[in-house]
C-alpha cells in the first residue's frame, strides 16, 4: 500500500504541476492622447514641417507643377511681370534643378524673408544660393527679381 501511496501522490503532484494556469487577460485600453491645439500652426512658414521653402518649391520644380508654382510666387513679381510669361518662364527657361543642401540661414530684410543656402552645387561649383520670399496673408511666396538665369539676383 505504501507503494500505492507514493504513486498516488506522484500523479497528484504531476496532475497538479500540469493544471491549466489561468491566464490573465490583460487588456491595456488605448488611452486617447491629448491633442495638442497649436495656436500658430504655421508661425515660421518658411520651414514646413522639417523642410524649408526652398526645397519645396524646387519640388515643385522637379513635378513640373508649374502651376503651383505661380501660385506660390508673390503678388508682386506676378503685378510685375504678368502670369502668362511667368508660367512660360518657368516651363521653358526657369532652372531650378541643382543641389541646394540644407537651409543655412534666414534673415530679414524689411518684409522680405532670405532663405540662404550656403551648400548649394551648380554645375559642379559651391556656391551660395539666397531665395528672397515674402509672406503674403499666411503663405509664404517666391520673389523673382528678373526672369533671366539668375532670378532670385
Amino acid at each position: 500500500m505504501d507503494k500505492n501511496k507514493l504513486i498516488i501522490l506522484l500523479v497528484s503532484i504531476a496532475l497538479y504541476s500540469c493544471k491549466q494556469i489561468e491566464e490573465e487577460h490583460v487588456h491595456k485600453k488605448i488611452e486617447e492622447q491629448p491633442i495638442r491645439k497649436v495656436e500658430n500652426l504655421y508661425a515660421n512658414p518658411s520651414l514646413i514641417y522639417g523642410t524649408s521653402f526652398g526645397n519645396f518649391f524646387q519640388s515643385l520644380y522637379r513635378n513640373n507643377q508649374f502651376d503651383l508654382m505661380l501660385a506660390f510666387t508673390s503678388d508682386r513679381t506676378v503685378k510685375q511681370f504678368g502670369r502668362n510669361k511667368l508660367l512660360k518662364y518657368y516651363v521653358h527657361d526657369f532652372k531650378f534643378d541643382y543641389s541646394q543642401g540644407q537651409l543655412s540661414n534666414i534673415y530679414h530684410e524689411g518684409d522680405t524673408i532670405n532663405l540662404s543656402y550656403s551648400k548649394a552645387c551648380i554645375y559642379g561649383t559651391r556656391r551660395k544660393v539666397v531665395i528672397p520670399c515674402c509672406l503674403e496673408r499666411d503663405t509664404i511666396k517666391i520673389i523673382l527679381r528678373s526672369l533671366s538665369r539668375n532670378p532670385f539676383e
